[in-house]
């Protein structure tokens, strides 16, 4: 488990439970009152969407992100993170910087999601739901603020975020290098792929009677074992990749002297004065 205290109004965190979930505090107050925790979330995958098989000591592992701050309130989206609609399909991500205000709370089979919306350009839409982890929440609303305090806060974020895309674009190409990678890629790819396949053909196959249904049903068993292998092929290719990726760590260095990312880190560091007192010391 991997969590960091910030100021009291201000929280975000992730927990990693090993063959159970453990909840993580959260405790959200008006920005009068500083406090708060945060964390990105750390998953099972390799950092190109790769899924790694879990070890044997912690094949029981189960990783939940849980929520236990209001039912309602406000916050930015503090680096990319994933949204879904209200029935759970994935629209993509919203970018750091990304204001929005929640109005309830859902479980999920994973992460706990706020029920949203979010401003767009001059817009409000939704609703929407988010992945909690990777924002910042605040109790109220942001209309109870000066609006220089939000807009201030709002490109802070914006440029947090740019600097996490900008790290993961440097981490991205040294994956690249990775002799395994295309190779997981392309085997996890697979495994996906069956799994949306075999989605539909059991959707379709519930729409059937009789001897067509039988036919369908084989089909599915079918190509239900055959997952089997697509999964150990992906597992093991996973695994390959992820060996090569421990034993070959990204140089800080190479982050640290890269013109762009220095570039951003002065934009933020700039930004970041105009809000420091509603920040976590460095």
């Amino acid at each position: 488990m991997r969590s960091v205290i910030l100021a009291p109004f201000l929280v975000m965190f992730v927990c990693a439970a090993s063959a159970e979930v453990k909840k993580s505090s959260r405790n959200l107050e008006p920005l009068t009152k500083r406090s708060g925790s945060t964390a990105s979330a750390s998953s099972g995958n390799t950092g190109m969407s790769i899924a790694t098989p879990a070890k044997e000591a912690v094949q029981n592992t189960v990783t939940k992100v849980t929520f236990s701050g209001p039912k309602n309130g406000w916050g930015f989206v503090m680096a990319a993170s994933p949204y879904y609609t209200p029935q759970g399909k994935n629209c993509g991500k919203l970018p750091g910087g990304t204001l929005f205000k929640y109005t309830d709370v859902k479980e999920s089979s994973r992460n706990a999601m706020l029920v949203c919306s979010v401003k767009l350009g001059e817009s409000w839409e939704g609703p929407i739901l988010l992945d909690c982890t990777d924002v910042a929440a605040y109790e109220g609303s942001p209309e109870t603020l000066a609006p220089a305090t939000v807009k201030n806060l709002g490109v802070y974020y914006t440029l947090n975020g740019r600097v996490a895309d900008r790290k993961e674009e440097l981490l991205d190409a040294k994956l690249a290098k990775n002799p395994h990678y295309e190779a997981a890629k392309q085997a996890q790819k697979a495994y996906q792929d069956s799994i949306t396949k075999a989605a539909a053909m059991e959707k379709q196959m519930n729409t059937l009677t009789g001897p067509s249904k039988a036919k369908a049903d084989e089909a599915l068993r079918a190509l239900k074992y055959e997952q089997v292998r697509i999964k150990a092929a992906a597992d093991a290719a996973a695994l390959a990749y992820k060996t090569w990726k421990e034993s070959h760590p990204v140089d800080p260095g190479v982050l640290a002297a890269d013109p762009q990312l220095m570039a951003l880190e002065k934009e933020r560091q700039a930004a970041k004065a105009a809000v420091a007192s509603l920040l976590p010391p460095a």
